[in-house]
């Protein structure tokens, strides 16, 4: 026996050491998690829970994004937004007056030198 191998006859404790540690701590494993069965559930409802509120507010953080570049857009672009509305619907801030210039045909053709019936 000096190969360091134990016999077939030897009993489970030469051929395995470490086995009857490993019995105990798995059964001590089981018996641990059937005893909490109810906060182990609870444990992963509440996992599941927190993944959707992660969820939830990185959704809410991009729109956030979007929301801060639309307010930056609006604020750099603001006088050609109301240059166009004012011009769009005709509006005027308080004070000022609307003067509303008409294209006439006779004007357009006598610019070019031609009688209104020669510029149609």
């Amino acid at each position: 026996m000096g190969n360091g191998r134990h016999p077939r006859s030897a009993g489970y404790a030469f051929r395995f050491p470490g086995l009857r540690t490993f019995t105990v701590v798995v059964f001590g494993v089981l018996v641990g998690l059937a005893l909490n069965v109810g906060s182990v559930r609870q444990l992963i409802g509440n996992y599941r829970l927190r993944n959707i509120h992660r969820d939830s507010v990185e959704s809410l953080k991009e729109q956030v994004k979007t929301l801060e570049a639309q307010k930056q857009s609006l604020e750099l672009g603001m006088f050609e937004n109301e240059k166009s509305v004012r011009e769009g619907y005709r509006l005027v801030r308080p004070g000022e007056k609307l003067i509303l210039i008409k294209k006439d045909e006779r004007t357009s053709g006598a610019a070019a030198g031609l009688t209104p019936a020669e510029s149609r």
